[in-house]
């Protein structure tokens, strides 16, 4: 269903304050107007509970499986109104015209990248509409669902919670002009979903992007100029950037991380050795970084900016968003949440 029907199915004023405003006639035409323009009219509690929930998602998903999703969607409630994307950047069309056509929330189904197309949307539309994210994890990663402590292996539990209307505010982050709301990463990372094809994903589920990586270790990759305000400019191959805690699927890798401390917790790897990434294996298990280890720099900052001599791709979210130079900083307005 199109934006446009959802909008004019939203309910009327019949219990609400603009059903309550006096009223005068204009001569005989028959014709009412409010005696007073009315305050923003509010939805009463029974209308809410009947209100149609905008659900975006990708029909075809290049699955087999994708069809039943979609029933299995619509089976989990009356007010579920599915608006289904064609092509990349459905999604993010289609969330922004929702949120500026006033939907309380607007919901994702799939994994991270999904996820992060609807709620560029959503900011796009700005932080005046009030409309929050809601999640239907369905990727092969699930790291933002998983980090906001969304059951994300029950969908109906998800649903119930996305009719309760219960929302967070988190940070909200940009990569130059791309929203973000969980990790970000440029150079070895990035170059890793780069090759991480979909087939490969479709056969080999999350150790597709171990392969990946093993095919960039043997590549190699240029040096990262990394500059945060207070400290001294840092050099690295690889660069990964936390707003929570998880990097990867369970990997906590910014154990420090949260999404409501106005920072980015940021990890800086001089090479991408199998030796370097073993020790990165074993920070993340203890949940703690030495801070004279020379390989690998952990620290928090509210803004970066990176710099490479060649170009390097960047990520947000697990998706490609551009090359460097990109600079890291913070939203000026926070991400509603269903969570």
């Amino acid at each position: 269903m199109s934006v446009t029907h959802w909008v004019k199915m939203l309910p009327s004023a019949r219990g609400t304050e603009l059903e309550s405003a006096k009223f005068y006639h204009r001569g005989n035409t028959g014709l009412q107007f409010p005696l007073r323009r009315p305050r923003r009219w509010r939805m009463s509690a029974e209308l809410r509970s009947r209100e149609k929930i905008p659900v975006i998602l990708n029909p075809s998903a290049r699955s087999a499986r994708a069809g039943d999703r979609v029933q299995s969607i619509r089976a989990l409630s009356p007010r579920v109104e599915i608006h289904a994307t064609t092509g990349p950047g459905d999604a993010k069309k289609f969330a922004r015209e929702l949120a500026l056509a006033g939907a309380p929330v607007v919901v994702a189904v799939g994994g991270d990248g999904t996820v992060n197309e609807v709620l560029n949307g959503i900011a796009q539309a700005g932080p005046q509409t009030g409309t929050a994210l809601g999640i239907l994890p369905a990727g092969t990663m699930n790291v933002f669902a998983n980090d906001l402590g969304l059951p994300a292996s029950r969908p109906d539990e998800c649903w119930n919670l996305i009719e309760t209307g219960r929302t967070r505010s988190i940070d909200l982050w940009l990569a130059n002009d791309e929203y973000f709301a969980q990790l970000a990463g440029a150079g070895m990372d990035a170059s890793v979903i780069a090759e991480t094809t979909w087939a490969r994903k479709k056969q080999f589920g999350p150790m597709s992007y171990v392969m990946s990586m093993l095919q960039v270790l043997r590549r190699g990759s240029p040096v990262l100029k990394v500059i945060a305000p207070g400290r001294e400019p840092i050099e690295g191959k690889v660069l990964l950037v936390g707003n929570g805690v998880h990097y990867g699927g369970p990997f906590r890798l910014f154990p420090q991380a949260s999404f409501t401390d106005g920072l980015l917790d940021v990890i800086v790897m001089k090479s991408h050795s199998l030796l370097n990434i073993a020790r990165l294996s074993m920070f993340a298990a203890t949940g703690k970084y030495s801070p004279k280890h020379r390989e690998i720099t952990y620290f928090q900052t509210h803004e970066l900016d990176i710099t490479c001599d060649e170009s390097v791709p960047v990520q947000v979210d697990g998706e490609l968003c551009g090359t460097t130079p990109v600079k890291f900083r913070q939203a000026p307005f926070p991400l509603k949440v269903v969570a």
